[in-house]
């Protein structure tokens, strides 16, 4: 057996994809499509160019572009130099960017022409502009794509070891700076065979993916074109294009975040014909509300499958199945550790615990930041921050370990309030977070989405008839919508800063 079979790594899987299922279509991004030997080809052009920018083994190339052939293009390129990944997703506010550009050492930047730019850099970049018009001036070190992939540029390949880094990846956290989490190219061989084990890839599937290939849809990009499968791309999720792109394109498998499934359970076409080809909705990234999981499991039937994982453990620590989603009392769980994965509790005094996992696939650091690591890595095993409950093998998340909340010394999980709060036949979503308070240290605080005629303090007595008096909230706000993170989480760090603000102008 050779020694890449003993030793995979992404770019060796991945590359060789191309040359295997050549002739098949590997993607079509808002009706443009590329077939596997076009996308070998382009990406063989654009590896060339970049590789007269010095781009090879231990180089970091940012790519900061929307969902687009041009990405797919790009990622592959990047595989075929072994050099370092670094993807930033289109939403990234200007700070955050040019705090991931500086601190992931990245020599190239490919984005599009209309995106923000990053300013007083600690280095200059190479960058490679998508969507410039040949009449557009550009500074120095700006090149237009088009130029760069006009140019004859010979190719030679450079093969990456195990240990070579694949990806720094941002963290989409929503407090203090993203960390740069490093990933390796062994390791995300690991991952992709994961994906395409736990979340039924087949050769066959027609991927339809919305949300930014920065984030978990990369992933399961790749996972689907390892093994053939025909990936279609869309800029940006609508609820009416998904319903026209299911018969058209023959979709059979999808990724949501809850707020998307949200908006499909409301359109007209939900539990209509125009999604009989759907065969997989994976979801995850944030809480779903039971009730409207219940809905998608009459409308859309048993193609449910959820996911657990961090950026630390890209999309798969824990998956809930499809057949587990037959049964009700397994749907406030996230499921059970999938076969590449090893977890545990570190129990506190609530019966609840920080979940720790263990996998092939985990980081191997975060980039530039030891003190960080050592925090979060202990023998092999990475402290998640979540906490839950493990009964049976099924894993409860019941918060994060940042969002727990401390009110008269008692400890109030958010989720389990949350939870609570979407019960009320009159509340769409909800969001629980800690205030500082004189009297009870942090006071339990809720801000809703709800129905025309809801009254907070209706929706504060149906709380206080389910839950025990200090995890009530003291005060309830219904809002038109909830912010959210790029990533498609609700953002809580947001939701804290509104709060706090509007408490200060109250007392102005």
């Amino acid at each position: 057996m050779s020694d890449n079979l003993l030793a995979p790594t992404s770019s060796q899987l991945l590359l060789a994809s191309l040359k295997r299922h050549a002739n098949r279509t590997a993607i079509t991004v808002d009706g443009q499509s590329l077939t596997y030997a076009e996308v070998d080809r382009l990406s063989d052009q654009l590896a060339g160019f970049l590789a007269t920018r010095g781009v090879g083994p231990g180089v970091a190339v940012a790519v900061h572009l929307r969902n687009s052939c041009e990405y797919v293009v790009s990622e592959f390129a990047i595989l075929k130099l072994a050099a370092i990944r670094v993807p930033l997703n289109e939403q990234m506010g200007v700070p955050e960017l040019g705090y991931c550009l500086d601190h992931s050492g990245a020599q190239v930047l490919i984005t599009n022409f209309d995106l923000p730019r990053a300013q007083g850099l600690q280095r200059e970049l190479v960058e490679l502009i998508v969507g410039a018009s040949p009449d557009e001036p550009l500074a120095a070190q700006q090149i237009r794509w088009s130029d760069a992939m006009a140019g004859q540029f010979p190719l030679k390949s450079q093969a990456a070891m195990a240990d070579d880094t694949a990806i720094i990846a941002y963290t989409g956290g929503t407090t203090g700076r993203p960390k740069g989490v490093r990933h390796t190219y062994g390791r995300m061989a690991w991952n992709l065979f994961s994906h395409i084990n736990c979340l039924d890839i087949r050769a066959e599937e027609v991927m339809l993916l919305t949300t930014p290939l920065p984030h978990s849809s990369g992933y399961h990009m790749v996972a689907g074109l390892l093994q053939g499968a025909h990936v279609v791309i869309e800029s940006r999720f609508d609820p009416q294009r998904f319903f026209e792109l299911c018969p058209s394109a023959g979709v059979t498998w999808t990724m949501l975040v809850p707020t998307m499934l949200y908006r499909l359970l409301d359109h007209s076409a939900a539990g209509s014909d125009d999604h009989r080809s759907l065969r997989t909705i994976v979801y995850g990234a944030a809480p779903i509300n039971r009730e409207r999981l219940e809905e998608g499991l009459r409308k859309f039937g048993e193609v449910f499958l959820q996911i657990y994982g961090q950026t630390e453990c890209p999309n798969l620590i824990t998956t809930l199945s499809k057949d587990d989603h037959t049964n009700p009392r397994l749907l406030a769980s996230c499921g059970r550790a999938v076969p590449l994965v090893e977890l545990r509790l570190r129990p506190d005094d609530s019966g609840a615990g920080e979940v720790e996992v263990r996998s092939p696939y985990l980081l191997t650091e975060y980039y530039r930041d030891p003190t960080a690591t050592r925090e979060a890595l202990h023998d092999g095993w990475l402290r998640t921050g979540d906490l839950a409950r493990l009964e049976d093998g099924y894993l409860f998340l019941v918060d994060r370990a940042k969002d727990m909340i401390i009110t008269g010394g008692m400890n109030v999980y958010s989720t389990e309030v949350e939870s609570v709060l979407r019960e009320h036949p009159g509340v769409r979503e909800a969001a629980v977070v800690g205030l500082s308070d004189a009297d009870w240290g942090e006071a339990v605080t809720a801000v809703v989405v709800a129905d025309a005629g809801t009254v907070a303090e209706d929706i504060r007595q149906f709380a206080k008839s389910r839950l025990s008096a200090y995890k009530v909230p003291k005060r309830v706000h219904i809002v038109s919508e909830l912010p959210l993170t790029q990533y498609g989480k609700i953002d809580k760090r947001r939701i804290r800063t509104q709060l706090v603000e509007v408490a200060e102008d109250a007392t102005a």
